[in-house]
């Protein structure tokens, strides 16, 4: 147990640094070329955006967590995944220069014909680095992985600026995912030292054929789940729909960003070592769902009760529309920061064809709320149903986790949210008493920071009165 804290820390550590400094870097180039662009040209990018991760899919075939997990790899299966990737990535990439006619016809828009070739690259750098990056998430090298991607954010969000300025319009949000793949490719490649042999093993494949055609399904499976509802609502509401309803959700994953996306490339492989130690696992997972879910429902509670000053004061009164779905959608926040990190255990457990299997049942629940919301009519009512879905699909999810990866019930889960609960509906009750005085402030900022104030200055009274905050200390400082 003292190796896995020790290991997880010393993971952490690093991932937080990148990860956090990432996140107010891309956050803030983010409100700046929101502001600058407005929602129908985040929506014209946001159509072909979509189609992006499935492609990334193709190409990757589940290689990368199988590359973590296995221990049976050696040089010359590591260079022979590589060049299958690249040999195999390019054609992908052909293929999806020439997806822009088909989306140009079904969206009536020309531009996508030019959009989807300079996406390309980015999808042909991405699938390149997944070996590459493997290798060193499965030594364990967080520092060299995170603190490449810092800089490549910071050049990528510079370059994006700049372009804006000068009137790139879309081109400028391709230049900032594009450059940081660029550079997260050379430094991936250099840091892993992959040594490009001669000749190709093909039974470099057969060594993790199950576990990455487990994986690869569930990716399937999971990107439509994740990306049904922004195909549906270009066509049938808009590019500005579009464009406000992917603000309210990209608003919503930054939580993860922040907390998640730390913990997650940490716990494959580390936990990989102790697949079959299920008491293990399963104590230290429900460490991570506690802390998660003392941080989660409490944010979930605050950015849906202020989601107009939030919306307004990031991003201006131009992206209003996204007000509502921000609201609705936010509520789902604590629920996607917790089910975010199932992947890891059951990669960790070697359980990914029970992992395709649970994401085959979500996404056909997913799909039946989605085409639901689209027949309602806009994109409030979409969201609506979108939240619904998330708390349908984490109540099976969940339940199947706990039974057969961990050997437990889900109870044990819903005993940890009794008292983020409790704590959230008390500084929800203390910001509404707040809004009762009507007291009239005309400035967005200062309003925000009071009630702000107010609902995290009770959080906390919460955490130390339930001695929560002991919890969370050890966890951020110590463990």
């Amino acid at each position: 147990m003292q190796e896995i804290k020790r290991q997880f820390k010393q993971g952490v550590v690093y991932t937080a640094i990148g990860q956090y400094a990432g996140v107010i870097a891309n956050f803030a180039v983010t409100i700046v070329l929101s502001r600058l662009l407005g929602p129908k040209t985040y929506g014209v990018l946001n159509i072909i955006l979509v189609f992006l991760p499935f492609f990334q899919l193709l190409s990757e075939l589940g290689i990368g967590p199988a590359i973590v997990q296995s221990h049976e790899l050696n040089d010359r299966d590591y260079s022979s995944l590589f060049k299958i990737l690249t040999f195999w990535s390019l054609i992908i990439g052909a293929v999806f220069g020439l997806l822009g006619i088909p989306v140009s016809y079904f969206y009536n828009d020309k531009i996508y014909l030019l959009l989807s070739w300079m996406l390309a690259p980015n999808l042909i750098l991405s699938m390149m680095s997944v070996v590459p990056l493997s290798l060193l998430q499965k030594r364990q090298e967080f520092k060299h992985i995170n603190i490449t991607g810092l800089l490549a954010y910071l050049i990528g969000g510079t370059t994006g600026i700049v372009t804006a300025f000068l009137g790139f319009g879309v081109y400028s949000l391709i230049l900032t995912s594009l450059i940081p793949a660029f550079v997260n490719f050379i430094a991936y490649f250099h840091f892993s030292k992959l040594k490009i042999l001669k000749g190709l093993d093909k039974r470099a494949l057969k060594k993790i054929r199950d576990f990455s055609t487990y994986q690869f399904e569930f990716g399937i499976i999971n990107y439509f789940s994740r990306n049904l509802d922004n195909l549906l609502v270009g066509k049938f509401f808009g590019q500005t729909a579009l464009g406000n309803y992917g603000k309210s959700y990209q608003m919503i994953t930054y939580p993860n960003n922040i907390f998640t996306n730390v913990i997650v490339p940490v716990m494959q492989p580390v936990l990989a070592n102790y697949q079959e130690d299920v008491a293990t696992i399963k104590k230290v997972y429900l460490k991570v769902l506690r802390f998660l879910l003392i941080v989660g429902i409490p944010l979930s509670v605050y950015l849906s009760s202020n989601s107009e000053l939030i919306i307004r004061f990031l991003f201006g009164h131009k992206w209003d529309g996204a007000i509502i779905p921000f609201q609705i959608l936010s509520l789902t926040t604590w629920i996607q920061l917790i089910t975010t990190t199932i992947g890891g255990i059951y990669q960790s457990r070697n359980m990914t064809k029970t992992l395709m299997k649970t994401g085959l049942i979500s996404t056909a629940i997913t799909i039946s709320f989605i085409t639901i919301g689209i027949l309602a009519g806009n994109i409030d009512r979409l969201a609506l149903f979108v939240a619904i879905n998330f708390y349908v699909t984490f109540a099976f999810n969940f339940y199947v986790l706990m039974k057969v990866a961990l050997k437990s019930s889900i109870l044990q889960i819903l005993k940890l949210m009794i008292k983020p609960l409790i704590i959230a509906a008390v500084a929800f009750l203390g910001v509404l008493a707040w809004n009762l005085l009507n007291i009239q402030i005309t400035n967005i900022f200062l309003e925000l920071l009071i009630v702000s104030i107010i609902f995290w200055g009770i959080d906390l009274i919460g955490l130390i009165i339930t001695k929560e905050i002991n919890f969370v200390l050890n966890i951020v400082f110590k463990k």
